[in-house]
């Protein structure tokens, strides 16, 4: 396919693609004509399946042009057979489907591969299946000829439910993962953290303190001497059983300090401790004599 002519009208920028034979004109917002970036810096892989050939080379230039140039097109098929196999060659992230094709249409196949881990999006001509698309779960129903504003709609849509999966299965994957370092605390020495885009393997005399964000714990640490920080889908409570018991201590309901990072301890109505890099963390009223103590018998102080 080449793009021929531009041509800005009435607000819309009109693009004619130009084939052997004839044009196709696409309309395109020109107030939104960016390229919508992956949500988690990767590349998503995505399959097209029409039984027109022309019609997988139109959605993947128009999805590559005028949607996302960094979406991962592995591959198109022309019948259900084909892209059963291209889905477990290839095992996209989504799939754009077509619904009529011969021999099989596109809910009868699901039904007969299911339960699938992809997402589905439906491209189609036809209206009436747009109630038993979305009982499918599917991300989106486009009807052809295709609108630009949709379709980025649609892939926006499947971007954001990628990255949900991704927070759901990084969260399940922390939990085991904490679970075990708890069973072999004597063992442990470093400890992993893990957040959607990072993973850091750190010593646990390196970590300045954990704190409480609701069900989630925000940890600071020191890492190639840069003070560095990530919020994990752990409670306090867990890294407080996992970390060594003669180094942390609980000061606030909110707060689990390394005492080894202690610098000065205020008492001047409002307690506070002052980690190294001039860190203040408050103390409750309550544990304030428990941590002088604490420090006294573990010869902090």
């Amino acid at each position: 396919m080449k793009t021929g002519l531009w041509v800005v009208c009435s607000g819309l920028l009109f693009v004619i693609i130009q084939h052997t034979k004839k044009k196709i004109v696409v309309y395109l917002d020109h107030h939104q004509n960016k390229c919508l970036m992956p949500a988690n810096g990767k590349t998503i892989k995505i399959l097209i399946v029409d039984d027109e050939k022309k019609a997988c080379t139109n959605l993947k230039n128009i999805l590559f042009e005028f949607v996302d140039p960094s979406l991962n097109i592995v591959g198109s098929a022309n019948s259900t057979v084909e892209a059963e196999s291209l889905i477990s060659k290839l095992e996209p992230d989504a799939i754009f489907l077509d619904i009529e094709m011969p021999n099989e249409n596109a809910f009868h196949f699901l039904e007969r591969i299911s339960p699938f881990a992809f997402e589905v999006i439906f491209v189609t001509a036809y209206e009436e299946y747009a109630i038993r698309a979305f009982r499918l779960n599917a991300i989106d129903y486009i009807l052809k000829p295709i609108s630009i504003t949709e379709l980025r709609g649609a892939v926006q849509k499947l971007k954001d439910r990628i990255r949900y999966k991704k927070i759901l299965e990084d969260k399940n994957a922390s939990f085991t993962e904490i679970s075990d370092q708890i069973t072999n605390k004597t063992k442990q020495y470093k400890i992993t953290l893990k957040d959607i885009n990072n993973t850091s393997i750190v010593d646990f005399k390196d970590i300045y303190f954990v704190e409480a964000q609701g069900s989630y714990s925000r940890i600071v640490f020191l890492k190639n001497h840069v003070v560095k920080e990530m919020i994990l889908s752990n409670p306090l409570s867990e890294y407080e059983e996992l970390l060594p018991d003669d180094q942390f201590y609980r000061i606030h309901r909110s707060y689990l300090i390394n005492c080894a990072h202690i610098k000065q301890i205020i008492s001047d109505g409002n307690n506070n401790v002052i980690m190294k890099d001039n860190l203040s963390i408050p103390v409750s009223r309550r544990r304030y004599a428990s941590l002088i103590e604490f420090l006294e018998t573990h010869d902090y102080l």
